[in-house]
Order: structure tokens, then C-alpha cells, then sequence
């Protein structure tokens, strides 16, 4: 079974989004060429899905290299089920999917005009625009497919027994595909599986669930988190040298994310900076509130650290303000996803005596459209959709001028969103 693909990647790795939450800036070609490689050769290629997607291959590089927030990395090298779900991407959509695509996003049910008997189901906790744009992307996915004729979303509390309750509705109400981020891991294996087996396909993206069979989840698309970690470390000592001192971040108590990254990244510097020491470790459930306790938390240990590593970039705004608050100069940050706060904070920064380097990755939201093809070709073809999806996701150096003033502060930085559609997004949300 090629669930030891993902064991290769997750539990061998060591035990996963975005997420948490979620582009970013555009980075010199050297770095993002290096640190893109890692992940995607590492990758076990899938088979490439069934259906032919309406774009013009040559559009593809364009929307890899939007989507990756850099030109660092080359369509070629990508999973097929990736290339093949961004080449349908690339499809310019008309001004009326582009309107049914908002009315999808503002209702939990939508029938599709004209559309085919497919029903989609989405689910994850909305509890940011990363999260609303994460589903976005997943509809505008959707409506390219004429076979698509219902797209129904549930949206519970970031609580486990919700999302097993909401994963049973979407069953219930005729899910053919059920498209989700995973924030429980394999805890939530038991519901999908009986979703399974009472017809629907389930695919998820960023969250990897490690160990987890097909007969509970069909097909998952996340990055390399091992790999990452390794990539984080490599960045560190591109940043200190041989010695420092650095501290780790992490979102809910033993995710499996969380220890892959956090174990391989040790093992990078261990094997390499043996100098560079991690002198804390905290979770902060991924939320603002948690940021800022683990980060008051590292202050009064009085160690002096040089960068904080975390996976989730939204909260961490609010270590800036922890350390402002305590007088500190903020420690550079190394994190996955982007926040345009943040990318104000960095600005800020950048004009005191006591700047911080940022380095993020791109938005990682347009990897619900890869769940939602992956899905939706298995129902079509009915062959089986890529068990194991592996992006790549390079850590790109901020810049000047990411931050949008006329965005809303958790704006997750590009996406594959037209700008129309996102504009109404934000209206609806503000």
C-alpha cells in the first residue's frame, strides 16, 4: 500500500498546511532555487489525473511561479497531480463563474447551473482569511469542472468533535468528494473512513494525517515536513554561522507536523552546528493568544535567542509585540506561510535600530485545488487518486513593499485568486 510513501515522508520523517494558516515575497532566485529542491526531488511521483485540464500548458510556469510566490521553481519538477490541478488552474474563468464562485463561498450550499451530478463537500474551521481563502481556491477549482453540480461547505469550531460531526454531515447530505484541512491527524481517521465507505472520496492538503490507510483517506497533499525542518536548519546557519541560540514554535500539543519538523531540523544542526542550540520549545495552538504566552514565556527564561522557528506565520505578530513590550529587539524569524501584519511589522522594523530578518514561504492556499482535482478525478475516472502529494514550499526573504496597506491584517499574502473575487471576499468578511 503507498501509504508508506507517506510514512516515508511523515513518520520515517519522524511522525502535519497551513496550518495552521497562510503568500509571501518574491526572493532572489538563489535562495528559492536552493531551497526548493529539497522537497520536490524527494517526492514520490504520481500518477497524473485522468482528465484533460482546459489551459494552455504553456500558462502553467506562470501560475507555478504566482502560486509559489518565486521563479525558483520549475513546473517540470512538480508532482503531475500538481501540474495537471494548476494547469486547470490557469483557465481564465469567466465573469459569471467568477460571481458563482463568490456565491458559493457566502452560502453552505450552492447548486451549480447546468453542472453534472458531482456533489463537492468542503470542511475546515474558518477561522481566518487564510482559512476562507484556502476554501476559495477549492471552489474556483470546483466550477471548472462541468461535472461539478454541488458544492456544499461545512465550517465547525476548531474542535475535534465538531469536525468528526461535521465530516458525518457532509457524508450524509451526498459528498461525492470531501476536500479538508486536517487539523486533528489521524484522529479524525474513523469519520472519514466511514465517509469512505458510504461512497465519498476524501483528500486533504497541508495537514498530513502520518500512518493514516486509503481506506480512510484517499489522497493527501502537504509538503515535505522533514524535509522542511532540514531547510529551517540550513537557514539558521546561513544566519548565525556555527553558534547561537534559537527556539521553536509549534502549533496544537504533539502534532505530528510539529515533531517531524521539529526533530529533523535538531538533526540537521546536529549533524552540522552542533553550535547552535535550541533553548526553548512551546505550543501555542496556532493562535495569537498562544503566540504571545510562548513568546512572554521565552522572555522570562531570560535566554538571549537569534531566530524563532515556527510553521504558521499569522500569529506571530504577536511575539513582535511581546518583545516590544518587553523592551527587547525582536529575534529574526524563520516561519511557513505569510501574514501581511507581519510583513507590516518587518517594515516597521526595518527603519529602528533593531530591524529582524523574515523569512517565509508562499501562502500555500492554492494546494486545496490539488485536493479537490484529485478527488474529483478519481470519481471520474475511477482510478485511484495519488495517495501522497508532495509540494515544495522555499523559504523566500521579505521585502520591501510586500506589506498591502489596503489589505486586511491576516491577509495571507498571493494566491490564485482573481482579484475581483478577492475583493469581494474581504468586502463580505470586513
Amino acid at each position: 500500500m503507498a501509504t508508506k510513501g507517506l510514512a516515508a515522508v511523515a513518520v520515517g520523517l519522524s511522525a502535519a498546511l497551513v496550518l495552521a494558516a497562510c503568500g509571501s515575497s518574491s526572493s532572489t532566485e538563489s535562495s528559492a532555487a536552493a531551497s526548493s529542491e529539497a522537497p520536490a526531488s524527494e517526492a514520490p511521483a504520481s500518477e497524473a489525473p485522468a482528465s484533460e485540464a482546459p489551459a494552455e500548458s504553456a500558462d502553467l510556469q506562470a501560475t507555478v511561479d504566482k502560486a509559489m510566490n518565486t521563479t525558483g521553481v520549475d513546473a517540470a519538477s512538480l508532482d503531475p497531480a500538481i501540474q495537471s490541478a494548476l494547469t486547470r488552474a490557469a483557465a481564465e474563468l469567466t465573469p459569471e463563474q467568477m460571481q458563482l464562485a463568490v456565491d458559493c463561498w457566502s452560502n453552505s450550499d450552492c447548486e451549480i447551473p447546468g453542472g453534472g451530478d458531482i456533489t463537492v463537500g468542503y470542511i475546515s474551521p474558518e477561522l481566518n482569511t487564510w482559512r476562507k481563502s484556502a476554501r476559495m481556491e477549492a471552489i474556483l477549482q470546483a466550477i471548472t469542472y462541468p461535472e461539478v453540480g454541488r458544492i456544499i461547505s461545512v465550517k465547525p469550531e476548531y474542535d475535534l468533535a465538531q469536525m468528526q460531526a461535521g465530516v458525518r454531515a457532509l457524508s450524509a447530505d451526498g459528498a461525492d468528494v470531501i476536500v479538508g484541512y486536517n487539523d486533528f491527524g489521524p484522529a479524525l481517521a474513523p469519520a472519514f473512513q466511514a465517509a469512505q465507505e458510504a461512497g465519498a472520496v476524501v483528500s486533504i492538503f497541508v495537514g498530513p494525517s502520518p500512518d493514516t490507510p486509503t481506506a480512510a483517506i484517499a489522497s493527501q497533499v502537504t509538503g515535505d515536513v522533514c524535509a522542511q525542518g532540514t531547510l529551517m536548519a540550513q537557514k539558521a546557519q546561513e544566519i548565525l554561522g556555527t553558534e547561537g541560540k534559537i527556539a521553536f514554535f509549534n502549533g496544537t500539543p504533539g502534532n505530528p507536523q510539529g515533531a517531524a519538523w521539529n526533530k529533523c531540523l535538531e538533526e540537521e544542526l546536529a549533524a552540522n552546528a552542533p553550535g547552535i542550540e535550541v533553548v526553548f520549545k512551546a505550543d501555542t495552538n496556532w493562535t495569537l493568544q498562544g503566540a504571545f504566552e510562548a513568546a512572554t514565556a521565552l522572555l522570562a527564561t531570560g535566554e538571549d535567542v537569534q531566530i524563532i522557528m515556527y510553521d504558521y506565520a499569522d500569529p506571530m505578530t504577536q511575539i513582535v509585540k511581546a518583545y516590544d513590550q518587553a523592551g527587547k529587539p525582536v529575534p529574526d524569524f524563520i516561519t511557513w506561510t505569510s501574514n501581511n501584519d507581519l510583513f507590516k511589522e518587518w517594515e516597521a522594523k526595518q527603519a529602528t535600530d533593531d530591524p529582524f530578518l523574515l523569512f517565509d514561504t508562499n501562502s500555500l492556499t492554492w494546494t486545496s485545488r490539488v485536493s479537490v482535482s484529485n478527488g474529483i478525478e478519481q470519481i471520474m475516472s475511477g482510478n485511484p487518486a495519488p495517495e501522497l502529494v508532495i509540494y515544495p514550499f522555499p523559504f523566500i526573504e521579505v521585502k520591501a513593499g510586500d506589506y498591502k496597506a489596503d489589505k486586511p491584517a491576516d491577509y495571507p499574502g498571493q494566491t490564485l485568486i482573481p482579484d475581483a473575487v478577492m475583493d469581494q471576499m474581504l468586502s463580505a468578511s470586513s
